[in-house]
């Protein structure tokens, strides 16, 4: 949104008395547009870009209202396959079906996927009971699920801290955050605001090697990677923050050398992973008015030629 709304503008500064917003369209391939904001009702947005301190909701209101009245084309439910190099995609949705889209410049901006537990090391079954952080967050604070009652985090990032507080918030115990290195991950406000505030444990140089179980989690194997040491902790919920990866796989097929076309542009976690949503959409606004200005200079130079 905030690309695109920077997109807007600067066409509207470069192109007086046009319907700028006839020029972007978005595609988004859940029913609303927001992201992972959606489901980010704690507070720590916004600090930046707007100078106060925003659940990540509020801080995705900002934008939400001025998209909605901004008259730029916006296809909900639609998912893009893939990118070709004739600067056209495959989307699939229920306003367009299945069909190729052309354009003249392309932002992605499309997040991260979450590394899943299944693609770690640990032996054992795999049970109900597990997920990752963003599952967990999304069934417990937008679909409102009771997900477990004894809970172990993998993983101290501020993911992984955040779920341990909203736990502990829902009335769940938490047995420990479990981390690989020797110190915790993270931002220091979050260390304290969720779990020293909490007194959640944290196991640091630990990991999980194995989760026992066959219906639902029955427990998880800790071990101290510097002792060898094993600890069996009786728990029916595993929250695995176990790192995110940038989605680009749609981009697959334009890939010269491990080069992109000089006409797509990535902002965001899709580009790389941010600490802040703030930067996020820093970045995200620059994309969106450098795209403007991209296309209304080649259109201007096709029609000089022409």
């Amino acid at each position: 949104m905030a690309a695109a709304l920077s997109a807007k503008k600067r066409f509207s500064e470069l192109l007086p008395g046009e319907d700028a917003g006839r020029y972007i369209t978005l595609l988004e391939r859940e029913s609303a547009p927001g992201g992972v904001l959606r489901q980010c009702v704690h507070r720590g947005f916004g600090l930046i870009r707007f100078s106060e301190d925003l659940t990540g909701i509020e801080y995705m209101n900002r934008f939400t209202g001025p998209f909605a009245g901004s008259g730029i084309r916006f296809l909900p439910d639609t998912a893009a396959l893939e990118v070709f190099p004739d600067r056209t995609l495959l989307a699939v949705g229920p306003g367009i079906g299945r069909r190729r889209l052309s354009f003249d410049h392309l932002i992605l901006a499309s997040g991260c996927y979450e590394r899943s537990f299944q693609s770690l090391t640990a032996a054992g079954t795999r049970p109900s009971g597990i997920y990752t952080a963003g599952e967990a967050q999304y069934l417990i604070n937008c679909c409102h699920a009771e997900i477990g009652e004894r809970a172990v985090i993998l993983g101290s990032g501020d993911m992984g801290q955040i779920l341990a507080r909203r736990m502990v918030l829902e009335g769940k115990k938490v047995l420990a955050v479990v981390e690989q290195n020797s110190v915790c991950g993270g931002l220091l406000k979050n260390r304290r605001d969720c779990l020293e505030q909490n007194r959640i444990p944290v196991l640091l140089s630990s990991t999980i090697v194995s989760v026992h179980g066959e219906g639902r989690l029955e427990g998880v194997t800790v071990r101290n990677i510097r002792t060898g040491e094993e600890t069996r902790m009786a728990c029916d919920t595993l929250i695995c923050a176990v790192g995110l990866i940038p989605e680009r796989r749609i981009l697959k097929g334009l890939l010269r050398d491990g080069t992109l076309p000089d006409w797509v542009t990535l902002c965001g976690n899709c580009r790389s992973v941010h600490k802040i949503v703030d930067s996020v959409t820093l970045q995200a606004e620059e994309a969106g008015a450098a795209a403007a200005e991209r296309i209304v200079s080649y259109r201007f130079s096709e029609i000089h030629r022409g």
